[in-house]
C-alpha cells in the first residue's frame, strides 16, 4: 500500500505521544539559543534540496517540498533566494495530477506565502480539489478527486462526496489549506460547517479528540496532536462563520456590535473549553520525547489564540527546550521516516509561525475605542489618536484596532513612539483641520504648523501598517502640504501607504532637520514629491523595498537658514520608481551621496537637476549595482541636460564606473499608470514587471516584491514572516 506523507507521525509516533507524559520541569532557553537552533535547522534543510528543487520523501515529493520551502520562508530565507524559487517551481511542475490531501494543503500554503499573483489560478485549482475531497463526515481522507476550479462556482459540477470517515490529521491539513485559500476569495463556508459538526460530535469524554472517528459507537483514545487539531479546526470554522456574517451585514448596510468578542465566546464554549483544558494537560507533558508534529500543532493553536500558556504551562518554553535538547549535530530532528518533516515542524515551532493571523481580528471583535496603548499595564484605550499620543510615555506602542478612516488633525510627536496597525486591521489616517495652539480653528493657508497629518519634533516615530490618504481641503491658494513632517528626530516607516488623488501637490514626507530615517516596504502615490529633504546638516534616508510614484521622487531643498547644508546620504535598494524627475537637487546644497541597488527606474528625467556644477561631480557621488533604467534624459544641472551623458555607459563613466553592473532597458508594469495620474485605489502589485517586459526574467532581483509592500495585506504578509522580527530587533538595537 502506498505510503502517505506524515503517516508514521499520525500512527506510530502519535500513539507513542499519547502514552509518554513526563512532568519534569524543562528549563526555558534564551532567545539566542532559540535563534541559533532555528538557523542550524534552516541550513540543514537547505543542504538537502535536490538539483530539481525538491526534497525527497517517499510518495510525497510535492508535499515535503512545499513544507520545507515554507519552513525556510517563515524562517527568513527571502522569496527571491534560489532555494525558494526552485522549491516553488518544482511544486508547480508536479501539480497537474496532485490528489494527496497533505500535498494539496501544503502547496496552497507555500504558493500563498510566496504571493505571486500568477499562482492564484493554481491555488483555486488545489482548493477545488480539497473542497471536493471532503466526506459526508466533515473530514478528509488521504486523497481528493481531480475537481476543476470551475466547480468552485458550480457546486453541481463537483464529484459526489465520499462517505469515508477520514481522519483528523488529514482534516486539519485540509482546513489549514482551505482557510489560506479563502484569502483568494474562495468560499469555504459549507466546508467549515461540516468541519465544525465533525469535531462537536466526536469529542471524547476527557475533552480530547482521537485520530479516527468512533467505530460501532466505540471511541478511540484521545491523542495530543489530534486534540490540538480539533481546537484548531473549531477555531477556523468559527472564524469562517464570523466572516460570512460580517459580509452579509455589510451587504445589508448593518454594523457589527462593537462589544462582540468571539474569542471570549469561543473559549467559553463548553466543547472548546473542555478541549482546551485537555490541551493544557498535554502541554504539561512536553519533553524531549515529544514528537515535532505535536509541538507544531500546539504552536499553531497557541499563537492563533494568543495564549502564552495552555493550562498552567508555558508551552513555548517547554517545547523550545525540548527541541534544542534533541537537535542533532547536523541541525536536524529525526523520526522513523527521516529528518525533513520533523526539522520543518521544529523550526516552524521555534519561529512561532502564525499561519492564521487574520483570524485574530474576527475573534477579538471591534473595540469601541480604537487607539490602545498596548505597552502600558492596563492597556488603556482612547477614541482619538491625539489623546493616546498625549497619554503615551517614551517608548510606548499605540495599536490601532480599527480601519477608520480616522480624521487626524496635525498631531505632534515629541518622544520615542510606535504606532502600528492592530492584527487584522488596515487603518487609514486622513487629514482634517483641527485647532491651532491657541485653540482656534486651524488656518493652513496662514499657519505652516497645521499642514500635515503627523509631525515629528523629537524622538523616533515608528509607523507600521498605516495608510495615509492625504486630500486636504480647498483653501484658495497653493500650500506646501506634507503628509508627514520630520522637524527633528527620526522616522522609521514599515509597510505604510501614502496617497493623494485630489492633486493638491503634497510631499509624502518632508525632512526639515538632520535625521537618520528609513522607509521600508512602503507605497507612495502622488504629490509634488515623494520625499523632500532640506539640505542642512548630516542626514541619512534609506528607502528599501518600496514603490515611489510621484512627480519628483527625491527633492533636495536649499536650507531656509544661513547654512548651505551638506552630507545627505540617500540609500535606495530593491525599489521601483516612476515619475518625472528622480534626483532633483538644489545646486547650492553640498555633499549629496546616492547609493542604489537592484532598483527599477521608469522616469522621464533621472538627474536633470542633480549636479552642483556643469559637467562636474563636485559635491555629488553615485554608486549603483544591478539597477535597470528606462529614462529619457539622464543628467544635468538646473534642468539642462549634460550632452556627455546620454546612456548607461556614459552615466556610469561619469560617476567613475560605479554603475557598470546596471542596464538600460524598457520597463513595463502589469498596469500602465501615466505620470501625474494619482489615485488612492492604486495597489503595489500594479508595479510588478509584466511578462512581456524585457527585464521580466529579473523579477526576483529587481524592484519590489509587491506582496510585501504597503499597508493592509502587504503588512499582514510581512508581519507573519521572520523578516518582521528582524526589523523590530533592528529598531530596538538602534534605539540603544
Amino acid at each position: 500500500m502506498r505510503q502517505h506523507l506524515f503517516k508514521s507521525i499520525t500512527f506510530a509516533l502519535v500513539s507513542v505521544l499519547s502514552t509518554v507524559m513526563f512532568t519534569s520541569v524543562v528549563q526555558a532557553q534564551t532567545d539566542q539559543e532559540v535563534t541559533e537552533s532555528r538557523l542550524k535547522g534552516v541550513e540543514f534543510l537547505k543542504s538537502q534540496q535536490k538539483e530539481d528543487g525538491s526534497w525527497e520523501y517517499e510518495g510525497h515529493p510535492v508535499g515535503i517540498t512545499a513544507l520545507c520551502t515554507m519552513a525556510l520562508l517563515e524562517n527568513g530565507i527571502p522569496v527571491n533566494d534560489p532555494v525558494i524559487r526552485k522549491g516553488r517551481e518544482f511544486v508547480l511542475k508536479e501539480s497537474d495530477k496532485l490528489k494527496s490531501t497533505y500535498d494539496l494543503a501544503l502547496a496552497i500554503l507555500l504558493l500563498s506565502r510566496v504571493g505571486d499573483r500568477e499562482d492564484k489560478v493554481q491555488i483555486r485549482r488545489f482548493a477545488a480539489r480539497l473542497i471536493a475531497g471532503q466526506t459526508t463526515t466533515g473530514g478528509w481522507t488521504y486523497s481528493c478527486p481531480l475537481a476543476s476550479a470551475s466547480s468552485l462556482n458550480n457546486p453541481r459540477a463537483r464529484p459526489k462526496l465520499g462517505t469515508s470517515p477520514g481522519d483528523n490529521s488529514c482534516t486539519q491539513f485540509a482546513v489549514l489549506g482551505l482557510w489560506t485559500a479563502s484569502r483568494s476569495n474562495i468560499n469555504i463556508d459549507n466546508s467549515m460547517i461540516g468541519v465544525a459538526r465533525r469535531f462537536v460530535e466526536t469529542q471524547n469524554e476527557d475533552g480530547g479528540w482521537p485520530y479516527a472517528m468512533p467505530k460501532d459507537d466505540k471511541a478511540e483514545p484521545s491523542r495530543n496532536s489530534m486534540t490540538l487539531a480539533g481546537l484548531f479546526c473549531l477555531t477556523v470554522a468559527r472564524a469562517a462563520k464570523i466572516r460570512s456574517l460580517q459580509e452579509e451585514q455589510e451587504k445589508e448596510g448593518e454594523s457589527r456590535a462593537s462589544d462582540q468578542k468571539e474569542g471570549e465566546t469561543l473559549v467559553s464554549d463548553p466543547i472548546f473549553a473542555k478541549g482546551l483544558e485537555m490541551a493544557g494537560k498535554y502541554a504539561a507533558g512536553i519533553n524531549a520525547s515529544s514528537a515535532r508534529y505535536f509541538l507544531w500543532s500546539t504552536e499553531r493553536v497557541g499563537v492563533l489564540l494568543g495564549l502564552e500558556k495552555l493550562g498552567d504551562t508555558d508551552w513555548f518554553s517547554r517545547g523550545a527546550s525540548a527541541l534544542i535538547k534533541t537537535q542533532k549535530e547536523d541541525g536536524s530532528w529525526e523520526n522513523s521516516r527521516g529528518k525533513l518533516a520533523d526539522t520543518s515542524f521544529a523550526i516552524l515551532f521555534l519561529r512561532k509561525a502564525n499561519l492564521g493571523s487574520d483570524i485574530s481580528r474576527m475573534l477579538n471583535g471591534e473595540p469601541e475605542k480604537k487607539f490602545q496603548i498596548y505597552t502600558q499595564a492596563k492597556k488603556p484605550e482612547f477614541e482619538k489618536l491625539e489623546d493616546a499620543v498625549t497619554a503615551a510615555k517614551a517608548g510606548d506602542l499605540i495599536r490601532v484596532n480599527g480601519d477608520g478612516p480616522f480624521r487626524i488633525p496635525h498631531v505632534e510627536i515629541d518622544k520615542d513612539l510606535t504606532i502600528e496597525a492592530g492584527f487584522g486591521y488596515s487603518p487609514v489616517f486622513v487629514y482634517t483641520r483641527g485647532r491651532n495652539k491657541l485653540g482656534l480653528r486651524a488656518r493652513p493657508e496662514r499657519d505652516p504648523n497645521v499642514r500635515h497629518i503627523l509631525r515629528v519634533s523629537k524622538g523616533t516615530l515608528a509607523l507600521e501598517g498605516i495608510a495615509f490618504e492625504f486630500d486636504p481641503p480647498e483653501v484658495g491658494k497653493e500650500i506646501p502640504w506634507a503628509a508627514i513632517v520630520v522637524n527633528g528626530g527620526n522616522l522609521k516607516m514599515l509597510n505604510c501607504t501614502i496617497s493623494e488623488q485630489n492633486d493638491k501637490g503634497m510631499a509624502a514626507i518632508q525632512f526639515l532637520k538632520p535625521t537618520d530615517s528609513s522607509i521600508t516596504n512602503c507605497f507612495f502615490v502622488g504629490g509634488r514629491a515623494a520625499i523632500e529633504i532640506e539640505g542642512t546638516g548630516k542626514q541619512t534616508v534609506l528607502v528599501d523595498g518600496s514603490v515611489l510614484f510621484s512627480r519628483k521622487i527625491f527633492s533636495i531643498l536649499k536650507s531656509s537658514g544661513a547654512s548651505a547644508g551638506g552630507d545627505i546620504n540617500l540609500n535606495i535598494s530593491h525599489s521601483t520608481i516612476q515619475g518625472e524627475d528622480v534626483f532633483d537637487f538644489e545646486r547650492f546644497v553640498k555633499n549629496i551621496h546616492v547609493k542604489s541597488d537592484h532598483t527599477a527606474y521608469k522616469v522621464d528625467n533621472l538627474g536633470l537637476s542633480m549636479l552642483s556644477l556643469k559637467s562636474s561631480k563636485e559635491n555629488r557621488s553615485f554608486e549603483g549595482d544591478g539597477n535597470v533604467y528606462d529614462v529619457d534624459k539622464w543628467l544635468g544641472m538646473s534642468g539642462k541636460a549634460d550632452p556627455g551623458v546620454t546612456d548607461i555607459k556614459s552615466w556610469s563613466r561619469f560617476w567613475g564606473n560605479t554603475d557598470d553592473d546596471s542596464l538600460e532597458e524598457t520597463i513595463s508594469f502589469v498596469q500602465r499608470r501615466p505620470n501625474n495620474s494619482f489615485n488612492h485605489r492604486y495597489k503595489p502589485e500594479d508595479w510588478e514587471l509584466s511578462e512581456d517586459s524585457k527585464v521580466a526574467a529579473r523579477q526576483y532581483d529587481l524592484g519590489v516584491k509587491s506582496f510585501n509592500v504597503g499597508a493592509g495585506l502587504g503588512f499582514s504578509r510581512f508581519r507573519s514572516s521572520i523578516l518582521y522580527n528582524e526589523w523590530k530587533q533592528k529598531q530596538v538595537a538602534e534605539a540603544k
